[in-house]
């Protein structure tokens, strides 16, 4: 069952808390603007099987634990997810720089980038995903489902901001015990398990 619908209308904005369904697996949820705006979805490029963000499971009845905000402005939906104190972000696609991505701000569209830098934040691919790790030691992750130029804003302390043409949905996974355990949920949805950079994320906790 979908969570309801909280929206509020000034104008040509349109803002709230998103509705929720959960698919895929226990612990995975597909946040949308509106069932308007879920109709009017793109079908995902980022499942390896599309149909599974498009049916909703039985088996979890649970409420998520973090429910994104949005708001629909001047033709971009602006999406916030705000997390505890002491979270630390990483993940935000093929981009240049250190690994802990917290403070920072991408923009993600694939262009030629010769001769890129640590300040270069957009190289040859994009994933608009962002895998938080939280202070207890436990992750969840996010993605926004869209292929249109996607900025993530990372810079205000323990929220995460997607801004994007709409209509896209976000999908989290977990909050899970680990981030191994994110990103194994994670695979199942995209078909692709991310070892290289779950290992570098563990060394960096590590280091921490």
């Amino acid at each position: 069952m979908a969570g309801r619908e909280g929206t509020a209308v000034t104008g040509d904005m349109r803002s709230g808390n998103m509705i929720f369904e959960p698919i895929l697996e226990d612990g995975v949820f597909r946040f949308d603007c509106s069932t308007d705006d879920r109709n009017a979805a793109f079908p995902s490029v980022s499942f390896v099987n599309p149909v599974d963000r498009e049916t909703p499971i039985s088996s979890d009845h649970r409420v998520p634990s973090y429910i994104p905000t949005f708001e629909c402005v001047l033709g971009q939906q602006i999406v916030k997810i705000k997390f505890p104190y002491g979270t630390s972000f990483y993940g935000t696609g093929e981009v240049s720089g250190q690994l802990e991505r917290t403070g920072k701000r991408v923009f993600l569209w694939n262009t030629s980038a010769w001769g890129f830098g640590p300040g270069t934040t957009t190289l040859y691919q994009s994933h608009p995903w962002v895998l938080a790790v939280l202070p207890d030691g436990g992750a969840i992750g996010v993605l926004a489902d869209t292929t249109r130029r996607c900025e993530i804003d990372l810079r205000k302390e323990f929220n995460v901001k997607f801004i994007a043409q709409p209509s896209y949905p976000i999908i989290t996974f977990g909050p899970f015990a680990s981030p191994t355990d994110v990103l194994i949920s994670f695979s199942r949805a995209i078909g692709i398990f991310l070892t290289y950079c779950l290992s570098c994320i563990t060394q960096n906790l590590g280091d921490n």
